[in-house]
């Protein structure tokens, strides 16, 4: 089966079920449609704004994604356009009918023009006052159920005596083509009238119709020679598409945090599959016991005997974890809410490792000695408000399952330096293969999307337990990544010497608004030369 369904294949698809006189229903859902199901206040085109609370509209929003049919298919937002939405409108809907919201526009409207105009069929019109003895393409019209322009307004007072009108009307008719052109009501219109009888053909046609309606264009994609109307969009194939994420959480020398990184993981916006624990041994006369009522809030859990180091908990992982993702967490990161959102959103968009502090290397042999000199970080510590390809991540790692079995494929010698190494070997074995690192977007206004709370990481970070405030291990950073360099890795400055000295400059600009707000860049905190001094 194909991985990815395209916008142009899917128009063809659905469009000849509607020339075949198919009974069937199309919804279609995108950014407004997602506002007013999550109580946000947006100003729409038209001129209608949203409720900044659940509005009835939005409630029966909510109830149309659960229409579970062989014969409604359901047109969300798509992960080129809008990850974000994509990804929201996948963990509602259940139904694995899914197709392009922008079924009928961008790179397919003029297709939809020639063939919209083709179209003759008996048809009942549901669609803005304007319309009124309007012709609509060669449809004929039956009769015309006028809207307003205020959707949540009109829902709220005159939606549902319009849906028993049009029952009373047509209820018991069959093989009749339903044009809805509504907006947002456009959708709990059609769920009711198809529960009602579903033996006609209920289509959302939305804005594409609006040249008949308005008699102007009224969007960019309307354009010809608009970046819009060439957009070709693509998603994962509904069918076969899996976004289930396992989270492994660590436990050494840090116990205190890990009640704290459970309740962070559970309350994230997308939920995981399972969450496992790995805890490794402690190689000093004291043990770690944790509650066994809290071990059973896991799926899986290891405690070791001995001290095997950092990298025995993505070996675990590999050997454990059942998702089609999956995120490792370092004992002392608590994640912000739409962490694991963050990632997947853009996962979606270019696949590769994600993590929540990047590393770009500028003299990468005399790493981690130096700082501002010989490296740069980008993260939770370095805010981007967009994604940044590095040479490796830490604190915690995003990446497909399956992606772990490369950090083993002939990585002895790394392995043998035991406490290090594991994230730039990690790096290093998936660039290999093709695969790249990347920072997540780290917006300074929205900490819910980071990979680390700064006022955790900041406490966390310099605790004595640290392996990076170890003076010899961190020699045996310097080492590892001499070794890495011996074995082929290149760097990004070595791939693309613009983009590190552009991104530079944006780190640049953060560090100057740390120092204008009369702020210690955290950087400084966090270096290998200050940690040292804290032992």
């Amino acid at each position: 089966m194909q991985d990815k369904i395209y916008l142009e294949k899917e128009f063809d698809k659905i469009w000849q079920k509607i020339e075949n006189g198919d009974n069937f229903a199309l919804l279609r859902y995108g950014d407004g449609e997602r506002a007013i199901m999550c109580g946000e206040s947006i100003v729409a085109q038209e001129g209608w704004k949203s409720t900044n609370y659940l509005s009835k509209l939005g409630q029966d929003l909510l109830d149309s994604l659960e229409l579970m049919s062989e014969n409604v298919f359901y047109g969300i937002s798509c992960p080129c356009c809008d990850p974000k939405a994509y990804l929201w409108y996948l963990a509602k809907i259940k139904s694995k009918n899914i197709t392009f919201a922008n079924l009928w526009v961008n790179a397919n409207y003029k297709k939809f023009e020639d063939k919209f105009s083709q179209l003759k069929r008996d048809t009942i019109l549901i669609a803005n006052y304007r319309a009124k003895d309007k012709q609509i393409g060669n449809l004929n019209i039956i009769k015309h159920y006028e809207v307003s322009d205020d959707c949540i307004a009109f829902w709220e007072s005159n939606g549902q005596d319009m849906i028993k009108e049009i029952q009373k009307d047509f209820g018991n008719q069959n093989n009749i083509l339903y044009a809805v052109s509504a907006g947002p009501m456009s959708e709990p219109i059609i769920t009711q009238l198809y529960q009602n009888n579903p033996n006609n053909c209920y289509i959302d046609f939305g804005s594409s119709i609006d040249k008949f309606i308005h008699e102007k264009q009224t969007r960019s994609y309307m354009d010809e020679n608009s970046i819009y109307a060439n957009q070709k969009c693509q998603m994962h194939n509904p069918q076969n598409h899996n976004f289930d994420i396992s989270v492994v959480l660590t436990a050494y020398k840090k116990p205190q945090n890990l009640r704290m990184q459970l309740e962070a993981i559970k309350n994230q916006s997308i939920k995981p599959k399972e969450i496992l624990l790995f805890q490794d041994g402690i190689a000093q006369e004291y043990k770690i016991k944790f509650d066994d009522e809290l071990l059973k809030e896991f799926d899986i859990v290891k405690i070791c005997d001995e001290n095997y180091g950092v990298w025995e908990r993505f070996n675990f992982a590999r050997k454990n974890a059942k998702s089609e993702y999956i995120c490792i967490f370092d004992d002392d990161t608590i994640p912000g809410s739409r962490w694991l959102e963050n990632c997947l959103t853009q996962m979606c968009i270019q696949e590769g490792l994600y993590g929540t502090i990047g590393i770009v290397l500028l003299n990468a042999e005399n790493y981690p000695f130096k700082n501002n000199y010989d490296y740069f970080r980008v993260g939770w510590d370095g805010n981007l408000d967009r994604t940044a390809k590095v040479d490796f991540v830490g604190h915690s790692w995003f990446l497909k399952t399956r992606w772990l079995d490369f950090m083993f494929d002939n990585t002895e010698k790394f392995q043998e330096f035991k406490v290090v190494g594991e994230d730039i070997a990690l790096s290093h074995k998936l660039k290999q293969k093709g695969i790249n690192t990347f920072v997540p977007p780290h917006p300074s206004d929205n900490q819910e999307l980071w990979g680390s709370l700064s006022k955790y990481a900041i406490k966390l970070g310099v605790d004595s337990n640290a392996i990076s405030v170890n003076l010899d291990n961190v020699s045996k950073m310097n080492l590892v990544v001499k070794d890495i360099l011996k074995d082929g890795f290149t760097t990004i400055k070595q791939d693309d010497k613009e983009y590190v000295n552009n991104l530079r400059q944006s780190m640049n600009k953060y560090y100057m608004r740390q120092y204008k707000n009369n702020l210690k860049p955290i950087e400084k905190i966090f270096s290998i030369k200050n940690s040292q001094n804290k032992i």
